[in-house]
């Protein structure tokens, strides 16, 4: 299409067919991190094809973060807790599921957690149930109101992305609230760890639990491994 047809094109007519073409590469996105092997992680070209069709410009996984989303999630043992669903929830879905591991995704947001059920659903990924857990005062902060009782008893390991950053507290919540659900061993990737607030909170949990910290990434969007040792 020209440039100059593009411009005759009412934006009310450009709109729908963009989000088609994206639900098609979505689509086929997840068909082909679904045909890999067992045990195979997706490709970065595979890894972005996915980010672009999920597109969630500016809240969506970086490419550095989603690598290491794969890599875990084709290592973890034992079920997997997410904090904020989205990209990574479809991708581990996928790959956990292939190994019978599941995943448990908190979402506060009831009409992001219908978009993201509704995606699993669409493409048969059975590997991810997202959770609705609405955000709650634990006094000191505010975090999710997990299903606990539907809930495995541990985690190997935890994706957190969530709540968002204004939250009171962020996503400190997590060690008060789970600590008994994260045994030796469990592995926390924390997203946006270049921030002020995860920077703190990370100093936190650390005087708080016994954790082995690695950063990975740049300053702006890098993450931090975190394992807990005891």
């Amino acid at each position: 299409m020209s440039a100059n047809l593009k411009k005759l094109v009412p934006r009310s007519i450009k709109r729908p067919v963009k989000e088609m073409l994206l639900r098609r590469q979505l689509r086929n996105a997840i068909k082909t991190i679904n045909r890999l092997p067992v045990g195979e992680s997706p490709s970065r070209q595979q890894l972005t094809d996915l980010i672009t069709g999920w597109s969630n410009e500016g809240f969506v996984a970086n490419l550095e973060y989603l690598e290491a989303v794969a890599d875990h999630s084709l290592k973890t043992k034992g079920p997997v807790l997410e904090c904020g669903s989205g990209a990574t929830t479809i991708l581990m879905g996928i790959l956990c599921g292939k190994r019978n591991v599941d995943v448990w995704s908190l979402e506060h947001y009831d009409e992001w957690r219908q978009r993201v059920s509704g995606v699993l659903a669409d493409n048969d990924i059975v590997g991810a149930k997202v959770c609705s857990a609405p955000l709650v005062e634990y006094g000191e902060f505010v975090w999710y109101d997990p299903p606990l009782a539907q809930m495995p008893e541990a985690f190997s390991l935890v994706i957190c992305d969530g709540p968002p950053g204004q939250t009171k507290g962020g996503r400190y919540g997590l060690l008060p609230v789970l600590a008994k659900r994260l045994p030796p061993g469990a592995t926390i990737l924390l997203d946006d760890a270049g921030r002020p607030a995860e920077t703190e909170l990370i100093r936190r949990w650390e005087n708080e639990a016994h954790f082995k910290t690695e950063i990975r990434g740049d300053r702006e969007r890098g993450f931090a491994v975190m394992q807990r040792l005891s």
